[in-house]
């Protein structure tokens, strides 16, 4: 999976449920976590992170981290399994950044508030392919996916004055450097993820993949 969607849930949340179900249960725990901590006069500040990715990303479940499932791929010599047409955006957040973004919530001295976290841009699939380097084959879209992630971090900026600092590009090199952690991750292929996502077909209101 790619992550949340393009603007993440609002009061309007019942409108967007059907369509995100993954976003919802996020949203969910957050009002939980809110909650409780004004009941009992906790601080707690909630985080959203946007599309994290760096070295040792998972590439296990049907919402394994899209880098970790090409970079397996591409050691294989398999070509990428693209959803849908490849243009659809996330925005991705390296982990270093996910890790300043955390100190910089730990040390403040707010509470109660919500943070997006992302790289403040957007990369579409077939960029990121593009930079990978590789064949690439195009797989049935997902339904209950969006075609769009993006964070707006200027709240964090403002407030926390953080900044993410590693582009994609960057990004994407780094992870190239240590593509050998991704010898023992299992290879991914069209028939394996449709066996693996068969039930987002028949459940969340697409065609069941034959």
């Amino acid at each position: 999976s790619y992550g949340l969607p393009s603007v993440f849930p609002t009061p309007e949340i019942s409108k967007m449920c059907p369509q995100y179900p993954y976003a919802l249960t996020k949203y969910l725990g957050e009002e939980l976590v809110l909650h409780w901590a004004k009941v009992y006069a906790l601080e707690a500040l909630s985080l959203r992170f946007f599309n994290v990715y760096g070295p040792r990303s998972r590439t296990s479940g049907t919402y394994g981290a899209v880098f970790g499932v090409f970079l397996a791929q591409k050691l294989a010599g398999e070509p990428f399994t693209v959803v849908g047409d490849g243009e659809q955006t996330r925005d991705f957040t390296y982990i270093s950044d996910i890790v300043t973004a955390l100190l910089a919530a730990a040390q403040s001295q707010y509470s109660n508030r919500v943070y997006n976290v992302g790289s403040g841009n957007t990369v579409s699939v077939n960029r990121l392919v593009d930079l990978l380097g590789g064949d690439r084959i195009f797989i049935p879209k997902r339904p209950g996916e969006p075609d769009c992630t993006y964070a707006d971090i200027s709240k964090i900026q403002e407030e926390l004055n953080w900044n993410p600092r590693v582009s994609i590009e960057r990004g994407v090199e780094i992870l190239l450097k240590n593509i050998d952690a991704w010898r023992a991750a299992p290879v991914w292929t069209p028939d394996t993820i449709a066996e693996a996502t068969r039930d987002w077909f028949r459940y969340l209101g697409g065609s069941e993949i034959s």
